[in-house]
């Protein structure tokens, strides 16, 4: 949920009401706080996540790791996170620029980074070569516009600016140290 000047979006936040799923405690003068949770069972190196009672997710590791190669790698799913936060992001942003940002699509290609050799260094009790963590990010989110709608780049560059401003995953990120070389292009007809 995006809080919005210490009011949350009341379509949403009442559709979760209904199901009893709200999760979020309001206060007046520091807007919002969301809490996550899930649960997991592991299983060699694959494991079942679960979400509530409605979704759930599976990682695993290639065959050449140890793993059946039945599910994304976890780092994928962070990745992948990454683009569905941002994705949602964008969608919010879009709708309270001024004018309105006429978003219609995002195609995000994403790659993430890490020296492979520090999570399995041996033995246990040296210290590592390097950090495990995720070093960099790049790619390209390639923009369309809804319905025959313009946008000049400037107004693409605010859109990217306050996406990775506002998205939780890119600040956590971010913020931990991961360089972005990513790129918002606005698509030929678009």
């Amino acid at each position: 949920l995006v809080p919005t000047g210490g009011h949350l979006r009341r379509g949403f936040l009442s559709a979760l009401e209904k199901q009893g799923r709200a999760g979020v405690v309001r206060t007046k003068a520091t807007g919002a706080k969301h809490t996550y949770e899930c649960t997991g069972t592991g299983q060699g190196p694959g494991t079942t996540i679960h979400f509530g009672h409605h979704h759930q997710v599976r990682t695993d590791l290639p065959l050449a790791m140890g793993g059946k190669d039945l599910a994304p790698q976890p780092v994928e799913l962070l990745l992948a996170s990454l683009i569905g936060c941002e994705q949602a992001t964008a969608v919010f942003v879009a709708r309270h620029m001024k004018p309105r940002f006429k978003l219609g699509q995002i195609k995000f290609k994403y790659e993430a980074e890490r020296d492979s050799t520090s999570p399995i260094s041996l033995p246990l009790d040296a210290p590592q070569p390097c950090s495990p963590k995720l070093e960099r990010i790049f790619g390209r989110a390639s923009v369309s516009l809804a319905g025959g709608a313009t946008e000049t780049v400037e107004r693409l560059r605010e859109l990217e600016s306050e996406v990775h401003r506002r998205c939780p995953v890119h600040r956590t990120l971010a913020d931990a140290g991961v360089k972005f070389e990513t790129e918002w292009v606005l698509l030929a007809g678009g």
